[in-house]
């Protein structure tokens, strides 16, 4: 049984490879990569807001400094229309996989409220 449940999983993940909402968020991720300095600009503003939340999680004090660098960050990256379109891609992945999910939870643990095979 196990064997047939992984061989499902990998059907699934197939599907959701082809899942216009999968593609959607790889073309937009290419576009960020291809996209002068939005790359090392993201990379800038996820280092610096893992930084903060160290310290935040550490009770140590966030200088008024590291949080107007991290605002700066945030406006440039949201300014670049690549990373306004991979933004917009990964919300909706992200709502296909807790659809995906919800579907799987409901079948598997009987708790299934409504057929979302319609949206």
């Amino acid at each position: 049984m196990s064997d047939s449940i992984i061989a499902l999983a990998q059907q699934l993940g197939e599907a959701i490879a082809d899942s216009p909402q999968a593609k959607n968020m790889l073309a937009a991720r290419e576009a960020v990569e291809g996209e002068s300095g939005t790359p090392e600009l993201l990379q800038q503003f996820q280092q610096h807001s893992m930084k903060l939340a160290q310290l935040e999680s550490e009770n140590k004090p966030l200088e008024v400094a590291d949080k107007q660098k991290l605002q700066a960050l945030h406006e440039k990256l949201v300014a670049s229309p690549a990373f306004k379109k991979l933004s917009s891609a990964q919300v909706e992945y992200a709502d296909l996989m807790r659809r995906v999910s919800e579907a799987i939870q409901g079948r598997a643990f009987g708790t299934e409220d409504q057929d979302d095979s319609d949206q």
